[in-house]
């Protein structure tokens, strides 16, 4: 394989985006934009999208020397993490797990129970790419869980983070060049 500066890529487009859905909502299966009842999180910080995997492996040594004769992955974590910087029904929805304000007069009232739920979603994480390709993770189960303050100051944005914890199988879909061979 040579090597290709075209297929060094850096996220952040305009059309990039975090989407959720209720957890059971069928994913996109191709690059258009997902479907109802997915709904897009709005703007995001300036830390984008982050997305980790960390793997514990066991390690087996023969008794002869002490040399590693196998390693074996028992278990795969992967989560995503990203911050909103919009204050919404949907960010506060997440922010006290699965809460839906209730609207009258113009006024909503979100009444914030039973926060030790698990607040499972379909999540859609879309980052356009600087060449203008696209790389998409369709995630049909994931439980978010907030991971910083949320603060209100003069002098400071205030901002949502999530991290959220993959439940089971998801795919990526992409029309990278380095990954389609255009």
């Amino acid at each position: 394989m040579s090597k290709d500066l075209a297929n060094i890529l850096g996220g952040g487009g305009d059309d990039s985006a975090v989407w959720t859905a209720p957890k059971g909502t069928t994913g996109p299966t191709t690059l258009a934009a997902p479907s109802a009842p997915h709904a897009e999180l709005g703007w995001l910080s300036e830390d984008g999208i982050s997305f980790s995997r960390s793997e514990d492996r066991q390690v087996f040594r023969g008794h002869q020397g002490g040399k590693i004769v196998k390693r074996r992955t028992s278990s795969v974590d992967d989560t995503f993490k990203f911050q909103c910087l919009e204050t919404t029904a949907i960010t506060l929805g997440l922010l006290y797990k699965g809460q839906t304000p209730t609207i009258a007069a113009g006024v909503a009232t979100i009444h914030v129970t039973n926060q030790t739920i698990n607040d499972e979603r379909a999540w859609v994480l879309d980052e356009h790419l600087d060449d203008g390709s696209t790389i998409r993770y369709v995630i049909p189960s994931g439980t978010a869980e907030t991971t910083a303050d949320v603060v209100w100051k003069t002098d400071e944005m205030t901002v949502y983070e999530f991290t959220v914890g993959v439940n089971g199988d998801y795919f990526v879909i992409t029309d990278a060049p380095g990954v389609v061979g255009s």
